[in-house]
């Protein structure tokens, strides 16, 4: 069974629970899931877990799954966007063989249609962090576009 490792922003309650549901409907394809916000090791914050408790928690998980699903919001994603990094610095660590693929996807509207208002967007994202998806998989856009693209990696 390939495991599939979200990266998804769970700073708020929304994104944590929303992380969940995500989670649960890339399992219905028949993947194994990890979701940080299903480790209570590391996010019950009531655990009082150390910053290299949450990095070894969570690198552990990512350097064993063979897919890497990310939701790129355009907003405040530190941990998110460093374990896109961690996933491109390790596959071209490996020679430039994509041990981990990439899926990104977002679910903020805005990002897929933005306004403009003097030249300045409605949203963003950063485009070095598309690169690194890019070079190591693909953006789809939506959430539903991303289960399609799972699905591709499941007949495999």
């Amino acid at each position: 069974m390939k495991k599939v490792y979200l990266a998804h922003p769970i700073s708020t309650r929304g994104e944590f629970h929303d992380s969940k549901r995500v989670a649960n409907r890339i399992r219905a394809l028949g993947f194994k899931v990890y979701a940080a916000a299903e480790n209570d090791s590391i996010n019950d914050k009531r655990n009082d877990p150390t910053p290299l408790d949450i990095y070894y928690g969570d690198i552990d998980e990512l350097r064993t799954s063979d897919i890497m699903v990310v939701n790129l919001t355009g907003g405040l994603q530190d941990g998110t966007i460093t374990e896109v990094g961690w996933v491109a610095g390790w596959n071209e660590a490996i020679g430039g063989n994509a041990v981990i693929n990439i899926i990104g996807y977002t679910s903020n509207a805005r990002l897929l249609i933005p306004q403009f208002h003097k030249g300045i967007p409605s949203a963003s994202a950063n485009h070095l962090t598309l690169g690194a998806i890019e070079r190591w998989g693909e953006f789809v856009g939506d959430e539903d576009a991303m289960i399609e693209a799972l699905k591709r990696y499941a007949r495999d």
